[in-house]
């Protein structure tokens, strides 16, 4: 056995086990193009442009060099392709690493930001795997039960007998006959390495228009008292403008809330502060199917509807550590959640409304349109607090720094004033307290 002999069949195998992980990792990420760029975006590595045409071009181009190295076909050009892929892959791994960015890769998923561990080592280690095995092929193309291989057969000249090989004709025919076919060769594998890579372009930009299409939004991107762009805003306009972006699934969330939660609304009721709370759902994949982070943050809005206030009391029991679900379990069901909506003072009357819209998630394009906003501004990672515009840390303590800062350079606050009973009428004993100031809070600013 020469080395002649078994290089063939080891590009083979090369050829086939790249090919099956371009198709692995291009399809994975097919089905929810937007997701796909919610992930380059976290890479924090390329302008808004250029994340959409790598989120949403990608894919198409990973199954189309998939496709020809399984079939066997320009398999050199998939090589360098797949080369190329990897060695940019490689880079953002190691600069997210670097930066201690927290997200899962999504090479075979949607991937994204986690709340979980990073496995950057194993991700990097496979990549340079991979781009090893793309070299070989780059080097050494030719290999078995390929179109190549088929292809190739037809180039074969059968030499003459010895007897006409002695023969200065005979020579001489036959190195005329070995040089045509390998000019017919060459020009046959120019032909259909070119039309071939023509192919993959025009298909991945077509890919690009129709995994842009597929990525559009569909339904209403407004609730009652909650908007894309600034979620659900509670309190009258102050100094300090807050917002925080969670998901309910988040961990990390949670604590938060518990340990500045009540500051924050205190401030707000001090008009110190103006929480916008924008409701995002980044960690679907942590919820066992159940796509637990939307249906919360969809129940939320539909808390919102019947006020800002009823979706504070909501927001907070569902923050709650005996409440909120652990990652990688189900969640809450839907009947859980009226359970809370009725712990959280939510009318009679307004039950049934909540519980259609609990259960029709109306409100899901408009948590799609929060999360795909987030991602756009450069929310990486859940929870993330801007005061004015610009990123603290997610303690107490900065929290509270950085709203103290912008009152002290902002206009003096306007408390709202504690509600008083109104004079009872004269004989009725009865009096009717004035609306809570929150509540009354217009959400379209």
């Amino acid at each position: 056995m020469t080395w002649n002999s078994v290089r063939p069949w080891l590009g083979t195998v090369i050829r086939l086990v790249l090919g099956v992980v371009w198709l692995w990792s291009g399809f994975s990420k097919l089905h929810d193009p937007r997701a796909f760029v919610q992930t380059v975006r976290a890479y924090d590595a390329t302008p808004e442009w250029m994340s959409k045409a790598i989120g949403y071009g990608m894919p198409v181009l990973e199954v189309c060099v998939g496709l020809l190295l399984v079939v066997g076909v320009a398999v050199r050009i998939a090589a360098i392709v797949s080369a190329a892929l990897l060695f940019v892959f490689l880079i953002g791994l190691v600069q997210a690493a670097a930066r201690d960015i927290q997200l899962d890769c999504g090479c075979f998923s949607g991937g994204g930001v986690t709340a979980g561990s990073t496995h950057y080592i194993l991700d990097i280690l496979r990549d340079l795997v991979l781009l090893i095995l793309a070299g070989y092929l780059v080097v050494w193309s030719m290999t078995r039960l390929s179109i190549e291989e088929f292809l190739g057969r037809n180039d074969y000249v059968e030499p003459p007998s010895a007897k006409r090989m002695r023969s200065e004709g005979g020579q001489r025919k036959y190195n005329a006959m070995l040089a045509s076919r390998q000019k017919e060769a060459r020009d046959r594998s120019l032909y259909v390495n070119g039309s071939l890579a023509i192919v993959v372009v025009l298909v991945s930009i077509i890919g690009i228009g129709v995994q842009g299409g597929r990525a559009k939004i569909k339904g209403a991107l407004t609730a009652t008292n909650a908007t894309a762009t600034n979620g659900v805003i509670y309190g009258k306009k102050a100094a300090a403008t807050v917002d925080v972006f969670e998901d309910f699934m988040c961990p990390a969330c949670g604590a938060f809330e518990r340990s500045a939660g009540k500051t924050l609304e205190a401030d707000v009721k001090a008009n110190k502060a103006q929480v916008r709370y924008h409701t995002i759902a980044i960690l679907d994949a942590a919820s066992n199917g159940t796509n637990y982070s939307t249906r919360a943050a969809n129940a939320s809005l539909c808390a919102s509807d019947v006020s800002v206030d009823a979706f504070v009391k909501f927001h907070d029991i569902l923050f709650q550590s005996d409440v909120q679900p652990k990652e990688n379990t189900n969640g809450l069901t839907d009947g859980k959640f009226l359970q809370i909506a009725q712990q959280a003072g939510l009318a009679t009357g307004a039950q049934a409304t909540f519980t259609t819209c609990v259960q029709t998630e109306q409100h899901k394009a408009l948590v799609e349109a929060l999360t795909e906003n987030a991602s756009k501004r450069g929310v990486t990672g859940t929870p993330t607090v801007l005061v004015n515009g610009k990123t603290v840390k997610t303690d107490l303590a900065s929290v509270t720094a950085a709203i103290a800062a912008a009152d002290a350079k902002g206009p003096a606050p306007a408390p709202s004033p504690t509600p008083t009973p109104t004079p009872s009428k004269a004989g009725t004993g009865t009096a009717t307290k004035s609306a809570s100031p929150s509540a009354t809070t217009s959400t379209k600013g």
